[in-house]
């Protein structure tokens, strides 16, 4: 009884364990740049690895402060980013404005 008891609460709890883990969102930008990315790897991921995993020919700007890229991807290559488990953060590339202008 006790074996039987175990082993259906096991099949119960499996499915939480093997369950993909959930994907990562991307941030906006308030005026956002269309097909333009910034990606942050966790510490010690190869991101020369991670880029050419998924094909990002447009590459426009790597860092050594921060694991990470910006550049020119397809929806297809965000999606694939999305459910990678090196990726920190996809965020849209966009215009950042310094100063605000005021009006009195």
């Amino acid at each position: 009884m006790f074996t039987k008891n175990l082993v259906a609460l096991a099949l119960c709890i499996l499915p939480v364990f093997s369950a993909p883990s959930p994907l990562i969102s991307v941030e906006k930008a308030e005026e956002p740049i269309p097909g333009k990315y910034i990606v942050v790897f966790k510490e010690g991921a190869s991101r020369q690895a991670n880029i050419e995993s998924i094909n990002a020919a447009s590459i426009t700007y790597e860092w050594d402060i921060i694991n990470g890229f910006a550049g020119s991807l397809s929806l297809d290559e965000v999606e694939a980013l999305k459910s990678n488990p090196d990726v920190v953060s996809i965020e849209e590339d966009g215009v950042v404005h310094t100063q605000a202008i005021v009006t009195q």
